[in-house]
């Protein structure tokens, strides 16, 4: 045996050994946490800057944009494993909706 493989009958041809793919399997899965984790990480750091900037705003840009304040407070305070940006479009988007009713 030789590193990570094993030969065959024939000279030169090897295939790969078992542990080498899962050590494969298990890197892929590895990056794939950590993709994740990055993603979640720079989500949660976009929701903290929009919710700092809209809270930054008066209430007239507040409703030229279709919020009210309690619409940023709420998200604020928002669970944050959620993305608090989906629930000031919800809100957003029911309004929208009600008034054209």
């Amino acid at each position: 045996m030789t590193g990570l493989s094993t030969r065959l009958s024939s000279p030169g041809t090897t295939r790969p050994h078992p542990a080498g793919r899962l050590f494969r399997s298990l890197a892929a899965f590895a990056r794939h946490l950590a993709a994740r984790a990055a993603e979640g990480l720079s989500r949660r750091a976009i929701n903290e800057r929009v919710l700092y900037q809209l809270g930054g705003m008066s209430d007239r840009e507040l409703r030229d944009i279709g919020l009210v304040r309690q619409d940023v407070v709420d998200a604020a305070a928002f669970a944050q494993e959620q993305d608090s940006t989906l629930l000031l479009v919800a809100r957003r988007n029911e309004r929208r909706g009600a008034g054209r009713s």
